[in-house]
């Protein structure tokens, strides 16, 4: 069996509905290196520290931060339900990280996510600007409404820090009155609107499996290598 790490619980920030936010640091050691898009097992520990719920998320911090980071969608489940119920100082085991979509400082990068799947996207990002690479890197994010963006206000910082960062964000129900994004799901019309070339590109696409599959036939449409696609899904 892998080795299961334990971690406490450092910060938990819950200021989206049914979002959790959490960052973590190891008890003992360091954390295990990564590359972005990477994704760990989280384990739910009894008091012995003995796993008896594991559940896969991605890595949302970058390689080089001090902590791990995990955006989370708490539907109530045997592992979701467990950790919406945890306080900073809690402890959870950490086995990893693993997989293949991953991101390798490609220069020309379309990344695109639903909901929370931004988590690995956000690894991505924040390597990008902290070694400040240089190239075209472009992040369609698709949520339900403009109260529902997570990690807003650092998108926005990430785009104005690296000039090869664009950020394009679609809500997909209700806004507020002033809301002056996109709207909409991404699709073909939307790529193509702020991308006119896309065969040069790598692309990563993270979120439920149907966005998943709509997302690859719109990249497709207008001319993107499915060879150098990855994907992750779920549902």
């Amino acid at each position: 069996m892998a080795e299961i790490k334990k971690y406490k619980i450092s910060k938990i920030d819950s200021s989206i509905k049914d979002i959790a936010i959490l960052q973590m640091e190891p008890l003992n050691g360091a954390i295990e290196p990564f590359t972005p898009g990477q994704f760990i097992y989280m384990h739910i520990l009894d008091e012995s520290g003995n796993s008896i719920e594991k559940k896969p998320y991605s890595i949302a911090s970058s390689p080089k931060s001090p902590y791990l980071e995990f955006c989370i969608k708490l539907v109530n489940g045997k592992v979701t339900g467990k950790l919406a119920a945890m306080k900073s100082g809690d402890v959870v085991g950490i086995e990893g990280p693993q997989g293949h979509f991953a991101y390798k400082d490609q220069a020309k990068a379309i990344f695109l996510a639903g909901g929370t799947g931004i988590a690995p996207m956000m690894s991505m990002l924040r390597s990008i600007n902290e070694k400040q690479l240089r190239g075209e890197f472009v992040f369609f994010y698709s949520t339900k409404n403009d109260g529902s963006i997570i990690y807003r206000k650092e998108l926005a910082a990430l785009a104005a820090q690296n000039p090869g960062i664009r950020i394009i964000i679609t809500i997909t129900q209700e806004s507020t009155a002033d809301w002056k994004g996109e709207k909409g799901r991404i699709n073909g019309a939307l790529i193509a609107k702020h991308l006119t070339e896309v065969k040069d590109y790598d692309s990563w696409m993270c979120g439920p499996l149907e966005m998943i599959k709509g997302l690859r036939t719109a990249l497709v449409e207008n001319g993107a290598d499915i060879k150098r696609m990855k994907m992750e899904g779920w549902g």
